[in-house]
């Protein structure tokens, strides 16, 4: 018998706001993506994937603000948003 090993995932659905939407994924058809990432992915991870590893975004995991350090499990919505300024 041989052995295959299977790679854990996570998937995450991702929302990129205002200059961040282009860089959703090849085939989005909508304004959400779903993305496969490795088991214990974080969210610079995703940044990483995304190319946005280097854009200043603000970024939330389920409608909470959170780090680029934190990790990811099955079913995480991801949102970036850019940076706001004005007065």
């Amino acid at each position: 018998m041989r052995w295959q090993w299977v790679k854990d995932s996570v998937k995450v659905k991702v929302k990129l706001f205002g200059p961040l939407a282009q860089h959703r994924p090849r085939g989005t058809t909508g304004p959400v993506a779903q993305v496969e990432l490795d088991a214990g992915a974080t969210v610079d991870d995703l940044a990483v994937q995304l190319g946005i590893e280097h854009v200043a975004a603000v970024v939330c995991v389920n409608d909470q603000e959170t780090h680029r350090a934190r990790s990811l499990k099955t079913g995480d919505v991801v949102s970036f948003f850019a940076p706001l300024a004005g007065g």
